[in-house]
């Protein structure tokens, strides 16, 4: 596991923070409707731009839902909700690696399911997906520095993919927001979980194994992926613990 250096954050996600700031502060509930875009960019200080971004993330994490010709109206609200953005600021260390630990344990469960089950219904098309998907992902993140965003996290989910090929769009939506967390977790301490090239190793392990339809293989490639990812995530545990941390060195 190695660290990242410090990124600007996103207009998008300070807006997204904000968002789910005012959600907070003002006790929404499912069902309850938003303001207007032109109350909600005058509230927040962001422009319409920021704010269309940052709803269609909150959609598509199943925290709001946009009506055409209704309006903007929250959908889910739960704690790992605002535990995201602004909130995540003033956890410490301990608090973090607790929430990573308990994220790969959803992780374990969720992804050890949907493979076996991709590995019984993949197509050849899907197949090809897959490949052509980790290829392109592997020599982009060879184009650049580790520490750029490019090596950091691919642009979708190399596990969201393979779970989108169930077509349960429930498990889909609950996976993706899993993910995003588990992301945004790692950024606050500046950290990836495995290097491109193991990364590239342990996903080429599992088309293999998804390309031979053999569910036990994929498996059990699946939870030795997330084995390594545990294991990377235990040693920097281990170093915030010490004091030894260092960005330089990690």
């Amino acid at each position: 596991m190695y660290a990242a250096a410090p990124k600007k954050m996103l207009v998008n996600e300070k807006a997204v923070q904000k968002l789910l700031a005012m959600i907070k502060d003002e006790n929404l509930q499912p069902g309850d409707k938003l303001p207007a875009e032109r109350t909600l960019c005058q509230q927040l200080g962001i422009s319409r731009t920021s704010l269309r971004e940052a709803l269609r993330s909150l959609k598509a994490d199943g925290v709001v839902r946009i009506r055409q010709g209704s309006g903007i109206y929250i959908d889910v609200i739960d704690e790992s909700i605002h535990n995201n953005g602004v909130e995540l600021d003033e956890k410490n260390h301990q608090n973090i690696f607790a929430a990573i630990y308990q994220i790969l344990e959803a992780r374990r469960m969720i992804e050890s399911y949907c493979v076996r089950r991709v590995a019984e219904i993949i197509t050849p098309e899907q197949l090809n997906r897959l490949w052509e998907y980790e290829i392109q992902e592997y020599r982009r993140s060879l184009n650049n520095d580790k520490h750029n965003e490019a090596a950091r996290f691919p642009r979708t989910n190399f596990e969201s993919l393979i779970i989108s090929f169930l077509g349960n769009p429930a498990i889909s939506i609950m996976y993706n927001r899993l993910s995003s967390s588990w992301k945004n977790h790692l950024d606050e301490i500046n950290a990836v979980v495995l290097e491109p090239a193991p990364r590239h190793r342990q996903h080429l392990a599992i088309i293999n194994a998804l390309e031979e339809r053999n569910p036990a293989k994929a498996e059990e490639a699946m939870l030795y992926h997330l084995e390594k990812s545990k294991e990377s995530i235990i040693l920097l545990t281990e170093k915030y613990k010490g004091g030894a941390y260092d960005d330089k060195d990690s």
